[in-house]
């Protein structure tokens, strides 16, 4: 199921199943899976971008990733804990506990944020709450049942929200309008120049 994915993507959706693992507790398989599609909205809705190259479908349950469903392909590296178990309310679910006192984990500083945020908003809700906020959301109900869930609508107007409040940004069009007037549109001559230089900010 995972053969699919560049070893990147799979090194980085291991990377958040632990950050999400070692920070949470009663953590099962559907929990996790809700959490980090929240955490994609989130960083779609921050930076306007994903967070993983992971899919989602709409499925009963809101969002659901085949990729989180076969964890246990993933290189857990003898950190991660995977048992079946009974929850409290005696529904048969997969748990994600620790194995270890501490794991190496290669995140960035704002995909951190971004799933400190989810854990923040969404760590000690109920799951069906956690599922119902999924559902609730632009991209799962752009969907039919069992289609792949498309981010990339939602993400063109996100960019614009991230861009109209981003002030180097906002400054950096300025600039770019200003040489124009004056003649000295050298720098931004060309689409390449104006990405370069938004780039640079």
């Amino acid at each position: 199921m995972l053969r699919h994915m560049r070893r990147s993507s799979i090194k980085k959706l291991r990377d958040i199943i632990a950050y999400f693992t070692f920070k949470a507790k009663h953590l099962t398989e559907r929990r996790l899976a809700k959490l980090i599609y929240i955490a994609e909205i989130y960083s779609i809705e921050k930076f306007g971008r994903r967070l993983s190259e992971i899919k989602f479908f709409n499925y009963y349950y809101g969002p659901w990733s085949p990729e989180v469903d076969h964890t246990e392909e993933l290189p857990s590296g003898g950190d991660i804990l995977i048992r079946f178990d009974t929850t409290s309310h005696g529904y048969d679910a997969f748990f994600f506990k620790p194995n270890v006192d501490k794991t190496t984990i290669s995140l960035s500083d704002g995909d951190k944020t971004i799933l400190d945020d989810v854990l923040n908003d969404w760590g000690f809700k109920r799951t069906p709450e956690i599922i119902e906020h999924a559902k609730s959301t632009t991209p799962c109900k752009s969907s039919e049942f069992g289609e792949l869930i498309n981010f990339d609508e939602y993400i063109e107007e996100c960019i614009s929200t991230v861009i109209e409040n981003d002030d180097d940004i906002v400054g950096g069009t300025l600039d770019a309008i200003e040489e124009y007037k004056i003649g000295f549109g050298e720098t931004f001559k060309t689409k390449e120049g104006i990405l370069n230089h938004l780039r640079s900010l």
